[in-house]
């Protein structure tokens, strides 16, 4: 997932890293704050009626909430443990910004990007067969991608 959150080339020394896990322990708050934010809202329709307490879908959002949370609290104390070990510290500097990394992860997001909007795309056409509101939510996907998709291949034209 290098990729997603970090153009490593700009990345020389160990502070440069140092800066990079910093801004990752801020999307690591991020994630623990959205998971609190999942499970309230499941705690609350459980609450409020809107979903029956022992519901499939309320253990779903209780547990990906929860997911979030311990997935964010790993990762601020691995990065805690790299942020203050030197040597430690420049071995993963070293795999991050290791080039074949990069491209292994630019393809995997290629990949993955593309066959995502195949299975969506499967999704929007038997969809459509058992509800439209299904054949909208695919559809919403899909235009929300390729307008992304363009304001952002504007912006990095623009910017690099």
């Amino acid at each position: 997932m290098i990729c997603l959150f970090e153009n490593a080339s700009n990345i020389k020394t160990n502070d440069d890293f140092r800066k990079v896990i910093k801004r990752k322990n801020k999307i690591m708050l991020m994630l623990i704050i959205i998971g609190g934010i999942t499970i309230l809202a499941a705690g609350l329709a459980a609450l409020t009626g809107l979903l029956d307490s022992d519901s499939y879908l309320c253990g779903l959002y209780f547990g990906l909430g929860t997911g979030l949370i311990l997935a964010g609290i790993m990762k601020l104390l691995q990065h805690k443990k790299i942020l203050y070990n030197e040597e430690l510290l420049k071995r993963e500097r070293l795999k991050y910004t290791d080039e074949r990394n990069q491209a292994i992860a630019g393809k995997a997001v290629q990949t993955s990007l593309f066959i995502l909007l195949f299975l969506v795309y499967m999704g929007m056409l038997i969809g459509v067969f058992y509800s439209r509101t299904i054949f909208y939510c695919y559809w919403s996907v899909i235009i929300a991608f390729l307008l992304l998709y363009s304001i952002c291949t504007k912006y990095y034209t623009h910017k690099m």
